[in-house]
């Protein structure tokens, strides 16, 4: 499933990947900027306001009518981080036009909605509309006022700002409150105004496009025409490759169960050529099902209630997290190194070895399961430079040998150990889901 790829404007490309799986079509813009303190916020803010209405569609009410016209289209929006690089997104998803039971064009209809959203807001007095603002404010306080609330994730998030406190990777993906107070509808609307001109933008269409290429890059480029481009920002991600050991910090907390995260350097990132062998690594030490550290550190020793690997491949570090009772800290420290020494060491078996490759295969093989899964697929490798398809990424990762895999292990050291101390106090759902295994080759 390859990439048709165009530029169409300054810093804009579009982006088609055919695919006969769905019965829906699909089309996402990206903003992509350099991480930033004080842009992070309102980056945050715009996708919430963008979407709660145009000058065509003022209201969701009338946004929503719109879209079950068209067979339920709906448009989506949220921000994210890659590395040292936020993305603002908005999305569009539709049904296929031949499933239209009239001869209702729902591609046409939809990318107006989308493009409309997008281009031309709903402006009152020189910036947005100020109740919307308001509201959109105060949710995104709340939401970042709820990160605390996973306490895997929020251990997680500590320990990587506290390995990366003086790299913008640190920064919160939704600012912060103070920022999002000082937020209006006149410099929320200037910022918009900014990153139209600014942000490098990335379309992805994915689905039944063949006939309609020609069509959307029209559209696209007509809907762009008017903004002018210029000083274009960047993106770069800074990558430390030796870690500069930060110690062990501890943060006590209301839970009954500790989160213990430790931060490795692993001397690469995704920008390198031979990133595959360090994929492989980590799946054997603790990114799949047979992991050593889920077979040893869960399972023999029963050390943990979890224990798996988060990958930032982009910023080239690695957090082991585990989930624990506060007296096994220690005993938990010292065998996930042991375990990363195991490998260092050679000893693994062949069987671990396979066990790993297949898990990476399969999962490169569930890239095509969604529209999401693959436009960040291509994202990412776009962003990082290194252009592969998943079916070439499997024909890489099936080379990999252990010579390369013990390599990619002796590269990698210790930054940092956060624990959120337990105190046994409160009752706690653990929840640690949304902390995916963002490696990928």
């Amino acid at each position: 499933m390859g990439l048709d790829r165009t530029t169409i404007g300054t810093g804009i490309n579009i982006s088609f990947i055919e695919s006969d799986k769905f019965k829906t079509n699909y089309i996402g813009v990206s903003l992509i900027s350099g991480l930033n303190r004080e842009k992070a916020s309102k980056n945050a803010l715009l996708t919430k306001v963008l979407k709660r209405g145009s000058k065509n569609y003022p209201t969701m009410a009338i946004l929503n009518r719109e879209l079950d016209f068209l067979y339920s289209a709906g448009i989506g929006a949220g921000v994210g981080k890659l590395g040292e690089a936020q993305i603002v997104g908005l999305s569009a998803y539709m049904l296929e036009n031949k499933y239209a039971l009239d001869d209702c064009d729902i591609l046409a209809g939809t990318f107006g909605i989308l493009g409309d959203i997008l281009t031309n807001p709903l402006i009152e007095d020189g910036g947005f509309k100020t109740e919307y603002v308001e509201t959109e404010k105060t949710n995104l306080i709340n939401d970042i006022e709820a990160q605390i609330n996973d306490k895997g994730s929020y251990s997680y998030r500590k320990c990587t700002e506290i390995m990366c406190k003086d790299e913008k990777f640190s920064i919160n993906n939704l600012g912060t409150i103070e920022d999002v107070k000082a937020i209006d509808s006149k410099n929320l609307y200037e910022h918009y105004k900014y990153a139209m001109s600014s942000y490098t933008m990335e379309i992805f269409c994915i689905g039944k496009f063949a006939d309609k290429k020609q069509e959307l890059t029209d559209k696209f480029k007509d809907l762009f025409k008017d903004i002018k481009r210029e000083n274009l920002e960047s993106f770069d991600t800074q990558v430390i490759l030796k870690a500069e050991n930060k110690g062990e910090h501890i943060e006590e907390m209301q839970v009954n169960q500790g989160k213990l995260s430790m931060g490795f350097r692993i001397g690469m990132s995704n920008k390198d050529g031979d990133f595959a062998k360090f994929t492989l690594f980590n799946a054997i030490y603790g990114a799949s099902p047979t992991s050593k550290l889920f077979e040893n550190v869960r399972e023999r020793l029963s050390l943990c209630y979890y224990c798996h690997t988060a990958v930032e491949a982009e910023k080239g570090i690695m957090t082991v997290l585990s989930g624990i009772e506060v007296d096994n800290k220690q005993k938990t420290i010292d065998e996930v190194l042991k375990q990363l020494d195991e490998i260092k060491n050679n000893n693994f078996t062949d069987k671990e070895m396979e066990d790993a490759r297949l898990s990476i295969i399969n999962s490169y093989k569930g890239v095509f399961d969604s529209s999401g899964s693959i436009e960040f697929w291509y994202l990412r490798r776009l962003l990082c430079g290194v252009m592969r398809t998943p079916e070439e990424s499997i024909e890489i990762i099936k080379k990999v040998s252990r010579d390369d895999v013990i390599e990619a292990a002796k590269k990698i050291s210790l930054d940092t150990i956060f624990f959120l101390k337990g105190t046994n106090l409160a009752d706690e759902q653990d929840n640690t889901d949304d902390i995916e295994n963002t490696e990928e080759e």
